[in-house]
């Protein structure tokens, strides 16, 4: 008997090219395409924030509302909405005056401001969900900014089953108690089954302690997250069994080298000499010397502390004893002065060998996988972070810590790299990053060693076909 296709709302905060910042924006753009790739009916809900141009994206505007009451009363959200090319319904919910004034899409989850937006915006999600005809069969929701939509749901006895995909635990979305009565919500969740943590409303609590399943972003940081997460580990132990990983994959028609717009040449694993020209112009472009003979590092990131790139700055002249040459290009986030300014010293020091880019665009950076023979993913990136995917799909081998979806996707190269693709340190310390480092430069020497393992770095399948089926195995298991 054939399964029926499901109707599945996914509710996700960020939304690439529309409002996307951390992984999971493009997460939330690739999945469902798969998703509807497998024969489901898939439509994503996202807020709408005030740096969204709809005209610029060609979003309609909808005269229906979605109305939900918050403690002070009614509030409207605007409805827009478009198809993507693969088949799948977007729609964003704006509200001029929650909406409007944000710059940037809020990931921590620490101001009051943003308890508000988001559990208003779960209260629409679930008006959605309530009204739908015909109704939707599941619910996927991203984060915390989403995670009271299952808790919601119960409230409101609508039994759509629902699965919380968390990215990042560090980012839980706590705020004052008094929230719950802005939002127009019982008192009475508040309390340490459901809501309260340490004193504070906790969304990812709620989400977590409510949904019917809860994934992560691959199976390594599904273990992780039991024993370290932000206060939160009995929680997801809790869940057992119904807790999971899922290693997600990339848009394999963004991260194409055989067709991206943005290199000089391209090149598929049949052919790299397209490669070899995409390194020297990398080169030319970067003010470096052009060079075959000697390994070309990117360093892709935000320029933090948070992400590890400090560790770049103390390790930087002691790496630079060898024969290398390498760019830090901030990818993501706002970089900090202070740190940009000492990769900046470094780079007059050495101009013909490090190139520090305090800001780079999206182009910028699909030049430098393409050009890259290694890619250093900085140790703090999100544990879901998709670096090292788009390092193989263009044929450079990744550099980064063994822990989350770098280390249930890169297999660690043996010292005559027969085997591995990538290289892997177990702790985040300056001299285990600095001897990996060291270690992948050395492979590079071995050219003929080292194509191999390029060779086997390219034929990685890092698509969302397999993570999609995963996912329909997942939501079928709510039946």
């Amino acid at each position: 008997m054939v399964a029926r296709p499901m109707r599945v709302l996914f509710v996700t905060p960020e939304l690439s090219p529309y409002s996307g910042v951390t992984p999971m924006g493009e997460a939330s753009w690739a999945l469902p395409k798969a998703l509807e790739g497998l024969g489901h009916e898939v439509t994503v809900l996202s807020p709408l924030y005030g740096f969204v141009d709809p005209m610029k994206h060609t979003l309609a505007r909808r005269l229906r509302k979605v109305e939900v009451t918050l403690g002070e009363g009614p509030l409207a959200f605007t409805v827009f909405d478009t198809r993507s090319a693969a088949g799948v319904d977007l729609q964003f919910l704006g509200q001029e005056q929650l909406l409007g004034p944000v710059t940037e899409v809020p990931l921590e989850g620490t101001r009051a401001g943003d308890g508000l937006l988001f559990g208003a915006f779960a209260k629409a999600a679930v008006e959605v969900l309530r009204t739908a005809q015909p109704a939707f069969d599941r619910v996927i929701c991203v984060d915390w900014q989403t995670a009271l939509v299952p808790l919601l749901l119960e409230l409101a006895e609508v039994t759509t089953p629902s699965v919380l995909c968390v990215s990042d635990v560090r980012r839980q979305g706590r705020f004052d108690r008094s929230l719950l009565g802005e939002l127009g919500l019982p008192a009475s969740l508040f309390n340490v089954e459901q809501l309260e943590f340490y004193g504070k409303v906790c969304f990812l609590k709620g989400g977590a302690v409510s949904a019917g399943r809860v994934t992560t972003v691959s199976p390594s940081y599904a273990d992780e997250v039991v024993q370290y997460a932000n206060g939160l580990e009995g929680v997801f132990k809790a869940r057992g069994k119904e807790l999971s990983g899922i290693a997600g994959g990339i848009d394999t028609a963004v991260w194409n080298p055989a067709t991206d717009p943005h290199l000089t040449a391209r090149f598929d694993p049949m052919d790299l000499s397209g490669k070899r020209r995409d390194k020297a112009a990398l080169q030319k472009e970067l003010g470096f010397p052009i060079r075959d003979d000697v390994a070309l590092m990117a360093v892709l990131g935000p320029i933090s502390p948070d992400s590890g790139l400090d560790v770049l700055a103390r390790i930087v002249g002691r790496l630079m004893r060898n024969d290398v040459q390498v760019a830090v290009l901030a990818e993501g986030g706002a970089s900090d002065a202070a740190l940009a300014t000492v990769l900046a010293e470094h780079a007059r020091r050495w101009p013909d060998r490090l190139h520090v880019r305090a800001e780079a665009d999206a182009p910028a950076v699909h030049r430098a996988l393409s050009g890259a023979d290694l890619v250093m993913v900085p140790p703090s990136q999100a544990p879901g972070g998709a670096t090292q995917l788009r390092a193989h799909r263009y044929g450079a081998l990744p550099i980064g810590l063994r822990a989350g979806a770098f280390g249930d996707t890169v297999v660690d190269c043996d010292a005559k790299l027969t085997t591995g693709t990538g290289f892997a340190y177990d702790e985040a310390s300056d001299e285990a990053i600095l001897a990996t480092l060291q270690r992948a430069i050395a492979g590079y020497a071995e050219r003929s060693l080292f194509e191999r393992a390029r060779a086997r770095a390219l034929r990685s399948d890092h698509g969302w076909e397999r993570a999609a089926y995963l996912y329909e195995r997942l939501l079928r298991s709510l039946d």
